[in-house]
């Protein structure tokens, strides 16, 4: 395993590739189940009577998730509006190659090793997956260059994922595509970890890592039967497991919940037309998810 390239066009892309899988890491195995015959999709309509389609979206996703089906790709079809958190096809590489290179590399510390608690150092030691070029990285960078290259090396990738599927689609439909979010804003997520909350992260990442894969191809049979309370469950289990990874729940899904809400509902307020909105499936569960805060604004949320 090595770092990410410098020059390498997946190495620009990386930043939000890793924001993205932060959010997915948190998981523990899923198992497929037959029951539930729903869609990771929603039928939105605010109460002034606007609608709009909602979906959970894998941004590390399988080229087996495809073809979606009928049901999906008709509701897309309405649509001539696709929001997005971010449009990763339209990305400022300069910008996130200079965020990696201020915040996620250290010049003036003792390698990584040596700036890590003694459990994190053991953990990483005995995976056997760290190497010279992680020696200045930040422990939270560590971390994320290891899930996303495992996931890599297992099928997973950003141009499997839902968002890029959808964004090509609505290219080629020539639809306007708008953002919940900033890249500013995601990548500016990773530098709010206390060392501390950084150090467990990667902490928890050794110790999960082999189960990794297993558990990202029992999400997404999750995911294709639509089985929102099973996800629910194995998406917070996590944070149970590690109560001091806590805060950065409300940092990464909590916060964000509450703000890509209050931007959907101004959107539409703003645009006339029908929206197709793709946000990361673990915003869309639980009781303070997406869906949750436009409910407590008065929407109904529909499960197709």
């Amino acid at each position: 395993m090595s770092a990410p390239k410098t020059r390498s066009s997946s190495y620009y892309r990386w930043p939000l590739i890793a924001v993205m899988a932060l959010s997915l890491f948190m998981l523990s195995a899923i198992a497929p189940t037959e029951a539930a015959a729903r869609n990771f999709l929603w039928r939105l309509k605010s109460p002034q009577g606007g609608q709009a389609y909602i979906m959970g979206s894998i941004h590390l996703a399988h080229q087996g998730l495809y073809p979606l089906n009928k049901e999906v790709m008709d509701a897309f079809g309405e649509a001539n509006l696709l929001v997005v958190e971010i449009n990763s096809e339209d990305m400022n590489p300069a910008l996130m190659a200079r965020f990696i290179q201020d915040h996620g590399f250290v010049s003036d510390k003792p390698p990584l090793p040596e700036r890590l608690a003694e459990k994190t150092r053991e953990a990483l030691k005995n995976s056997g997956l760290y190497e010279a070029g992680m020696a200045r990285m930040a422990p939270w960078l560590a971390a994320l260059t290891i899930q996303v290259e495992v996931l890599n090396d297992q099928g997973f990738r950003a141009e499997y994922g839902l968002d890029t599927f959808f964004i090509n689609r609505a290219k080629e439909r020539k639809l306007r595509i708008l953002e919940l979010e900033t890249l500013e804003q995601q990548m500016g997520m990773l530098t709010e970890m206390s060392a501390e909350e950084a150090d467990l992260f990667l902490f928890s990442t050794m110790v999960e890592m082999d189960e990794l894969p297993k558990v990202m191809r029992n999400f997404l049979g999750s995911w294709q039967n639509g089985d929102i309370d099973a996800f629910a469950e194995a998406f917070f289990e996590e944070y149970h497991k590690y109560p001091e990874l806590k805060p950065l729940l409300d940092l990464i899904i909590f916060r964000r919940n509450q703000e890509m809400a209050a931007k959907i509902e101004d959107l539409m307020f703003q645009e006339d037309g029908f929206c197709f909105i793709v946000v990361g499936a673990g915003h869309l569960v639980g009781d303070r998810s997406i869906l949750a805060e436009l409910q407590s604004r008065g929407w109904q949320a529909e499960q197709l």
